[in-house]
């Protein structure tokens, strides 16, 4: 349970950096530099804390394939910082993995009613 509250606000700094570098609107309070940095640091925390709380978590109805795409648009948005010029493709890439998830979750597992109009 820790680990998904980590993984939030490292989650919602991240944002909160990546805003700052894409618009330029905090350049008066952290340079590009540190908050480029910061976006990769707190961004890869926030996803290993995700993935550890995925572990332990068995209740969750967290996916596989949803996971591999977030990864995927994280080091696409890693080579977008760094000006790399396949960073289109991966996030693309990342973005139809991730939408793939929410068609196939092999981890889901719908209950029947027909328990309750037995009754």
């Amino acid at each position: 349970m820790i680990f998904k509250k980590i993984a939030a606000i490292c989650f919602a700094l991240a944002f909160f950096l990546a805003i700052g570098v894409f618009t330029n609107y905090f350049q008066g309070f952290i340079s590009k530099y540190n908050a480029k940095f910061g976006i990769i640091v707190v961004g890869g925390i926030a996803l290993l804390m995700n993935l550890l709380s995925f572990k332990y978590d068995s209740k969750s109805d967290n996916n596989i394939i949803f996971w591999a795409g977030s990864v995927v648009i994280f080091i696409g948005l890693i080579l977008k910082i760094s000006s790399n010029p396949l960073n289109p493709i991966v996030l693309i890439v990342g973005m139809i993995i991730t939408a793939l998830s929410y068609f196939f979750n092999p981890f889901d597992k719908k209950e029947s009613n027909e328990e309750l109009l037995d009754n």
